[in-house]
């Protein structure tokens, strides 16, 4: 789908579940599509920070230095949120297990 009056563009969507994701499988992929539509269209890619995307963005980053790349807010909110919710169920539960904390009665 590539559509400039709206400018909502998809290049590509493949299916990788089956390839490791290791930072060199995804940064020859980003680079890729980088080339591949070319780089004067980049100015900034957004990801998330897992482990083999950071790394494979820092080769991306010294070989294309003009194109930024930022990390998603909604990934970091996500993770945010799935850690304060984790605690706190698993305080509540681990409490009203042991009886420290008694139910509602209605």
């Amino acid at each position: 789908m590539i559509s400039t009056n709206d400018n909502k563009y998809l290049y590509s969507l493949r299916d990788l579940s089956a390839v490791s994701h290791t930072s060199s499988v995804l940064e020859n992929e980003i680079d890729h599509v980088l080339s591949s539509i070319g780089l004067k269209r980049f100015a900034t890619v957004v990801s998330d920070n897992a482990s083999a995307i950071a790394n494979a963005w820092k080769h991306i980053s010294d070989k294309y230095p003009h194109i930024l790349n930022i990390r998603c807010i909604v990934h970091f909110i996500n993770l945010i949120t799935k850690d304060i919710l984790g605690i706190f169920f698993f305080f509540f539960f681990n409490n009203l297990l042991f009886n420290k904390i008694k139910p509602i009665q209605f």
